[in-house]
């Protein structure tokens, strides 16, 4: 097996390399005048069952076209097989069509990689899972909330309970709460299709003078949480934990969260990030190892 370091994820690709005890493929990356990627492997990958790790996180467009460029070059010089280790999948926000006319960005994507090479995806909490099952290439999805829960559980909470966001949310709660022996329940959203807008509703929940963690399994611009983290400190929550899969924090959205009324934040490394003290390197291990 060959492992390959794609520029968006050099650092996650040295983690598993060293877990792995494999040596990371020696390539040659450069950008030309304007702007464009310049790849080339500096050692045979012919007959080599390749695995590129390479986030598409923001630039996404970017990042996604250095995955087909080492992709696409890895089955031209004669790879057996290519595997797209991605560990933040790009444009699965898109995956159906909300409104008339709409393109399902996500459904394009996976065409293109597939297009380019790729034949196998590893991946870490893809935003719509229910894509899985029309992809046109075999997607593994690893969960990573059970090891952001376990890093929380060090953190000595009084009287946890566990909140998330969203339609996915009872499903992370469920898992996180389980780590954590704590409560769990689910924060209702509404989306406005046209504006993109989120309304959020606590209903049923008690929460007054107990610790909250508050999960999703990613933040870009961060108002569903800071709108969620306000509700929470007006209910009386005693201190209020933020965790997330992928970090995305665009627009300074961590300091508008955090300024909100949340105490911190707590990230994994899936998106090189600042909060990012949980790493998925192990998790990538334990999948490739199986693959």
């Amino acid at each position: 097996m060959k492992l390959v370091p794609g520029p968006a994820s050099i650092e996650l690709a040295s983690k598993v390399s060293s877990m792995l005890n494999l040596k990371l493929t020696e390539l040659e990356h450069k950008a030309f005048p304007d702007s464009e990627s310049y790849f080339r492997y500096a050692e045979s990958v012919k007959d080599e069952d390749v695995v590129i790790l390479q986030g598409t996180h923001p630039p996404q467009d970017k990042h996604i076209v250095q995955l087909c460029l080492l992709s696409s070059g890895a089955k031209d010089l004669g790879a057996k097989s290519v595997v797209a280790v991605v560990p933040y999948l790009a444009y699965a926000k898109q995956d159906r069509r909300f409104k008339e006319g709409e393109v399902v960005s996500i459904d394009t994507i996976l065409n293109i990689l597939k297009q380019s090479g790729v034949d196998r995806i590893l991946t870490v909490n893809v935003h719509a899972p229910w894509v899985i099952d029309r992809s046109p290439i075999p997607i593994e999805n690893i969960d990573a909330i059970g090891i952001l829960a376990t890093y929380i559980l060090k953190m000595n909470f009084k009287r946890p309970f566990v909140l998330a966001p969203g339609k996915k949310g009872e499903e992370m709660c469920a898992v996180a709460a389980k780590v954590l022996d704590a409560e769990y329940g689910a924060i209702k959203t509404r989306r406005d299709v046209n504006t993109g807008a989120v309304e959020i509703s606590l209903e049923n929940v008690n929460i007054e003078n107990k610790d909250v963690i508050l999960i999703d399994d990613m933040i870009s611009t961060g108002g569903t949480m800071v709108k969620s983290v306000r509700a929470l400190r007006s209910a009386g929550a005693r201190r209020i934990i933020v965790g997330c899969v992928h970090a995305i924090m665009i627009d300074n959205a961590d300091g508008k969260i955090l300024s909100s009324g949340a105490d911190t934040i707590v990230a994994t490394d899936t998106v090189p990030n600042k909060y990012a003290f949980v790493s998925v390197a192990g998790l990538l291990v334990e999948r490739l190892l199986r693959l």
